[in-house]
């Protein structure tokens, strides 16, 4: 199948999928229920010229992204370190095992004691990001070639070498998963710690505000926005692992 087929199916599914929703807002036939595409549209056109909308973006792009780039970082520097002493891992293990099975809402709660509420989207990025790079980061490294590594003491490769040659090459499926699974989960779980917090200026905050006026269209809007932002950084942060793999 060609590049060109594929998108050309791409968009076509999209389309079905607008046709479906339409569908549903005829059947459905309450605009403050179930808004439209063409009012999303609309209303969509209208805060997007807005220079508050341009500003509210990046603050929340900033606490998401800013918080999964500091818990894939600092993940990915304790998952190394652990499989190198077994007693870190041993030790880190159960709270990576609690933070992936406590909802996400306690922790927001939670943190709202300690750090001001702007601050908590970026510590629930930096926390939910937490144990899926841990997972595929020593998933990666339990799954490097011990052969490899043994033909690399035998030769006294360098050990720059043995991470660009033989780590590297092996770790590096499980990081683009990890980017793939996490900076979705970022999204979704850094815009419910704004909507909580009511984080101002923030996309969460203007979604939390829909409801008091039922301003059904503006929030489908907004989530629009998130849904588009999360796939750009999703290509975007695909694109530099690729283009690392290249070098």
């Amino acid at each position: 199948m060609t590049t060109s087929t594929t998108k050309i199916n791409k968009i076509a599914i999209v389309i079905l999928w607008i046709v479906l929703w339409q569908l549903a807002a005829m059947a459905i036939d309450e605009e403050m229920l179930f808004a439209s595409p063409l009012s999303v549209a609309i209303t969509f056109s209208k805060l997007c010229v807005t220079l508050d909308f341009w500003k509210t973006i990046l603050f929340s792009v900033l606490r998401v992204i800013g918080g999964f780039v500091i818990g894939f970082v600092l993940t990915t520097t304790l998952a190394v370190l652990s499989k190198r002493f077994s007693f870190l891992r041993a030790f880190l293990s159960p709270a990576i095992t609690v933070i992936k099975a406590t909802p996400v809402a306690s922790f927001i709660i939670l943190a709202l004691f300690f750090i001001g509420k702007d601050l908590v989207p970026l510590f629930i990025g930096t926390l939910m990001v937490a144990p899926i790079v841990w997972n595929n980061v020593l998933g990666g490294l339990d799954a490097v070639d011990v052969k490899l590594l043994e033909m690399a003491t035998v030769y006294d490769m360098p050990f720059a070498k043995k991470v660009r040659h033989i780590y590297l090459p092996s770790i590096r499926p499980y990081l683009m998963s990890a980017v793939g699974s996490g900076l979705g989960l970022c999204w979704k779980a850094g815009i419910a710690a704004e909507v909580i917090c009511r984080a101002t200026p923030s996309i969460g905050n203007y979604i939390w505000e829909t409801k008091y006026y039922f301003e059904t269209a503006e929030m489908f809007a907004w989530t629009a926005t998130v849904i588009v932002l999360s796939v750009i950084f999703d290509k975007l942060l695909l694109k530099l692992f690729k283009g690392g793999a290249k070098k």
